[in-house]
This record gives structure tokens, sequence and C-alpha cells, in this order.
């Protein structure tokens, strides 16, 4: 005769305790890992085709990518990203471009350099991309103070030089060039 088990509330208390407790760890853990996804899983929004050609192997590993803008010319689609290393909240711009499902990296300029997109794209796609590039910063802290820090920009630089892509984007959002600033062509 096999011994009769008790029933009481105690012992399932205790169950549900343990597997709740389990539970808990277990999101915890899940919840931390998800900082360290790989970097395919902190592209979203940005095709497949494109992240393959986010840098790797960089001096510090890049944490976060954003699609910017992107732009079509000749069968050959041009985005431009965002991508952000680790205790770094200034991005990097970055150029995909993607033909027939192959992409290549045409800009990554970690160091910051003042570099014009139209000496690694056509001029068309460099205005689009510098277009969207200024319509997500306008998004992000408004016209006017858009315009002022456009003004603030030039008033602090004697003869600013400001590449034709920029000028033109900037007309484009009907930002006002101060007087002052030269196009380079």
């Amino acid at each position: 005769m096999q011994p009769h088990r008790r029933f009481s509330f105690g012992s399932i208390s205790r169950r549900l305790t343990s597997h709740f407790w389990l539970l808990i760890v277990v999101g915890i853990l899940l919840t931390i890992g998800l900082g360290y996804l790989p970097l395919d899983a902190q592209t979203t929004g940005i095709p497949e085709t494109v992240s393959r050609c986010i840098p790797q192997q960089t001096r510090q590993p890049i944490v976060r990518s954003e699609l910017i803008g992107s732009s079509r010319l000749q069968g050959k689609d041009y985005y431009l990203l965002a991508t952000y290393t680790e205790n770094n909240q200034q991005p990097t711009n970055l150029i995909v471009a993607v033909t027939n499902g192959r992409c290549e990296e045409l800009f990554f300029n970690p160091m910051g350099d003042r570099v014009p997109f139209a000496s690694v794209v056509p001029q068309s796609v460099a205005q689009q991309l510098t277009l969207a590039q200024y319509r997500r910063e306008i998004q992000r802290i408004g016209k006017d103070r858009f315009q002022q820090q456009v003004s603030e920009g030039a008033a602090s630089t004697q003869n600013p030089i400001w590449f034709a892509e920029e000028v033109w984007a900037l007309r484009q959002l009907g930002i006002t060039i101060p007087a002052n600033v030269r196009v380079q062509q």
C-alpha cells in the first residue's frame, strides 16, 4: 500500500513560489541579455541587405544604427545611416549602396572629418541624403531651433565654407542661409 499524501496549501504555495522565482530570474536574465544582442537585432527598420554592410571591425564596436534616409539613382539604392558606438552619443555617418541585392560601404567617417557626401556619391544623391538628415534634425529639435543652429554655426566661423548639398538641402527646407557662407562646389 502506498503512503497517503496529504494535501496542504503549504506544499502548493511552496511550489508556486519556487516557480514564480524561477520565472523572475529567467525574465531578468533575458532582459539583461537584450542589451547584448547581435548588431542585426539593433538595426530596426534597416533592410537586411544594408545591415550586412555595417562595419563589424571598428575601433569601438557599433552598438546601434538608424536609417536616416535613402535615394535611388540608375538602379542603385543609396542609404544614409547614423551609427553609434559605445560611450558616444554623436552618430557617425555611413553611406551604403545596394545594387542587385549586394551592398557596398561607400562612406564611413568615424573621425568626424568634414567631407561632402558628393565626394562618394552623385550630387543628386548627396542632396537627397543631406535633405533627409536635416529633416530628421528638424523633426527632433524643431525648425526654429534648427535655423538658430545654422545661424550660430555660420557666425562662429570666419568665412564659413559649406558644401553645395548642404546649401541645397537648407533651401529646400526654407532655412535662411547666412550671408557670410561660401559654397564649395
